[in-house]
């Protein structure tokens, strides 16, 4: 390496510059120089194409990996929400994914099973056909079909369903138990739900289903204490379990604490906001506390929307009879009193209603409805104090008040009396014939249609 760049002096010497330079073996060798750029300029022209290909390779993996991960993990959050019966977000989820990826049998089964929580018949069979048809496992669906039969109690023989739906290959007791228990309420028959509920908390006892229908039998006992504790500690150790806060609000009410059922409810109907019975209670546990203008906020949409249920109206209308708004009254109970003209409540609003306004022949009638039922209402407090202290025991006398409260006054109570006189004998019909009424005018036919086929059966009517 030489000091520096050569310079000419004024002699004409050569000298060395300040300059350090590097020599390398091409500056020694220019023939090597020249094979050794051309062999570098290869080199780089052949890693360019490798680089080329790998990316090529890897980015699609990279696009599919993502993908395919943000399938996972939709599927994931689907199972979780079905899990906790969050059937609205599993079915946003649902939504949401196949808008990205597109119907497939998983998604149609994963709505079927979200339609069968909910009681959606239509829905359910629509997608289940279409697992089906895209290849989904027909043993599963075959699965899925018997436990929607189980949940609605549609069998005769409970316990081979039950058996048959145990004896799967792969038994989800998180779907199964759920519809058994809900089937055995349905039926009245407590004591084989009971049991079912011992073998349940034996073999998966962190599950939220346990104290959740233990609390719904201390409500069918109106132990509103038990039930509340039962219900509060689910709640508590799983807070994202829907279905308990709907039954925590009705122990709430039972125990006449409004305030905790509003938020109960307001937890419930975040993840249910379609739920009409639930909207409808919730109206009921404002007015209870004067939280009047949120009762109109809250039912007047449903109303103009033509889809307000009979309590919805008559808890408005007893709004708009406080505030002296006639008019309202009546043109929010005339379709309920064609539907309950025996009612005593809805005559004795329409009554008052169509006197301020000026129409004595329509008060009169109503007047005349509301004094006919009355007698019944007054013997309403003497008939539940002997049921009560069990001096009443029959059937008989446990359907005498359900149908005075279904008629008259309440029917949520009167629907409590009725189940409570098929559990002690279940052949007693004239429940069995209240029960088709119920349904029917409220436009669940399907539940009709069951107590409907029992009468037929025990009266030789095929």
């Amino acid at each position: 390496m030489a000091s520096g760049r050569p310079s000419t002096h004024s002699d004409g010497s050569t000298g060395a510059s300040n300059f350090p330079i590097l020599l390398t073996l091409d500056d020694l060798d220019p023939k090597g120089s020249k094979v050794s750029k051309l062999v570098t300029g290869r080199n780089s022209g052949s890693s360019s194409i490798r680089l080329a290909v790998l990316l090529a390779i890897l980015i699609p993996l990279a696009v599919f990996g993502y993908i395919h991960n943000r399938y996972t993990s939709s599927i994931q959050r689907i199972e979780k929400s079905l899990a906790m019966w969050d059937d609205q977000a599993a079915l946003r989820e649902i939504k949401k994914l196949e808008k990205d990826s597109g119907l497939s049998a998983e998604s149609a089964f994963f709505r079927a099973r979200a339609y069968r929580h909910q009681g959606d018949e239509v829905a359910f069979s629509q997608f289940s056909g279409i697992a089906k048809q895209l290849g989904y496992s027909e043993e599963k669906l075959s699965t899925e079909k018997l436990l929607r039969e189980i949940q609605g109690g549609l069998l005769a023989n409970m316990d081979t369903a039950i058996a048959t739906a145990m004896s799967t290959a792969e038994p989800e007791l998180g779907e199964i138990g759920p519809a058994v228990l809900y089937g055995r309420l349905g039926k009245l028959e407590f004591d084989k739900a009971e049991a079912f509920l011992k073998f349940w908390s034996e073999a998966d006892p962190k599950t939220p289903w346990i104290d959740f229908f233990r609390g719904m039998l201390a409500l069918s006992g109106r132990d509103a204490e038990k039930a509340t504790e039962l219900l509060e500690g689910c709640a508590r150790s799983y807070p994202e379990f829907v279905p308990v806060y709907r039954q925590l609000a009705s122990a709430y009410l039972l125990s006449r604490d409004s305030e905790r059922a509003v938020l109960a409810l307001e937890r419930f109907i975040k993840s249910n906001p379609q739920d009409l019975d639930a909207i409808g209670v919730l109206g009921t546990a404002l007015f209870n506390l004067d939280r009047i203008d949120q009762v109109v906020e809250l039912f007047e949409p449903w109303v103009a929307s033509g889809k307000a249920t009979i309590d919805m109206r008559m808890t408005l209308a007893r709004v708009y009879s406080g505030r002296n708004d006639s008019k309202k009254v009546v043109d929010l109970l005339s379709s309920v009193a064609s539907l309950w003209p025996e009612d005593v409540r809805i005559a004795n609003l329409l009554s008052q209603a169509h006197q301020a306004l000026g129409n004595t022949a329509e008060s009169d009638r109503y007047a005349k409805l509301a004094e006919a039922g009355q007698a019944d209402v007054q013997s309403i407090d003497g008939r539940l104090a002997r049921l009560m202290s069990g001096t009443d025991r029959e059937a008989q006398q446990h359907y005498e008040l359900g149908h005075i409260l279904l008629h008259k006054q309440s029917r949520e109570d009167g629907i409590y009396w009725l189940n409570l006189a098929l559990g002690i004998d279940e052949t007693y019909l004239p429940a069995h014939e209240d029960l088709v009424l119920y349904f029917t005018r409220i436009n669940k036919p399907e539940y009709a249609a069951r107590h409907q086929r029992y009468i037929n059966l025990r009266r030789g009517v095929q």
